[in-house]
């Protein structure tokens, strides 16, 4: 009967232990879950942040060149007034 007992106190220990370690496999399950729909919402993220940059970077070279073009035309609009009071 003491062996009976032994072994039946046994089976619920390996019992309690096996729905512990099932338990913690559910939890690692869920959080591989969240971890993978997180990584992808960062993926998405970075991809806008990406295509975002590249705009501003655009925009920044568009306006880079007009400055040029303006600064241009104001350096031969500059040396045509002094030519002509050079002439005068």
């Amino acid at each position: 009967m003491l062996q009976g007992v032994k072994r039946l106190s046994k089976d619920l220990v390996q019992d309690v232990r096996i729905e512990h370690i099932e338990d913690r496999i559910d939890r690692h399950e869920m959080l591989l879950e969240k971890l993978t729909d997180n990584q992808l919402e960062l993926s998405s993220r970075l991809t806008e942040l990406a295509s975002s940059i590249d705009t501003q970077n655009q925009l920044i070279g568009e306006g880079f060149n007009l400055m040029k073009r303006v600064i241009l035309g104001l350096l031969s609009t500059l040396s045509a007034i002094m030519v002509g009071t050079q002439v005068m």
